[in-house]
């Protein structure tokens, strides 16, 4: 694993542990669920860095972060 693919891993793990303790504190319905999906976002990342890649084209596309879409 590269340099650049650790400092990744290292920032993902970071942000993952801030969610985990956000979600313990007080949040609205709207902040919470916004949260949720940034934290699965976040470990999909993560995962995405442990898996091998066949080519850049897959790295981009699993990479890529959907736009949040708040529940109605």
């Amino acid at each position: 694993m590269s340099a650049a693919s650790l400092a990744r891993g290292r920032a993902h793990s970071r942000n993952i542990d801030r969610y985990h303790r956000l979600l313990k504190t007080h949040l609205t319905d709207v902040e919470r669920n916004y949260i949720e999906w940034r934290l699965s976002q976040e470990q999909a990342a993560l995962e995405a860095l442990d898996r091998p890649h066949q080519d850049g084209a897959a790295t981009i596309a699993q990479n890529r972060i959907e736009p949040y879409q708040p529940e109605d």
